[in-house]
C-alpha cells in the first residue's frame, strides 16, 4: 500500500484519529498485545486490510 504525500506542515488527521482510538482501547477489555498490534497496523504500517486488522484484533492469523 502506498502512502499519500501531504504538504509539509499539514496535520495527519487519520493518524490523529487512530491514535485517539488506540488510546481509548487501552482502557478496554482488549488485550495489551491486541492494542499494540492494532496500533502497529494502523499507525506504523498503515495497513487497512481486513486481514491485517483481524490479525491485530484477534492476535492470531485469521482462518482463510
Amino acid at each position: 500500500m502506498t502512502r499519500s504525500s501531504r504538504p509539509e506542515g499539514t496535520p495527519d488527521i487519520p493518524a490523529q484519529v487512530f491514535e485517539e482510538f488506540v488510546q481509548a482501547l487501552r482502557g478496554s477489555d482488549l488485550s495489551a498485545e491486541s492494542v499494540a498490534l492494532l496500533r502497529k497496523a494502523l499507525l506504523e504500517d498503515r495497513t487497512f486490510t481486513e486481514h491485517a486488522l483481524e490479525k491485530a484484533i484477534l492476535a492470531e492469523e485469521p482462518e482463510p
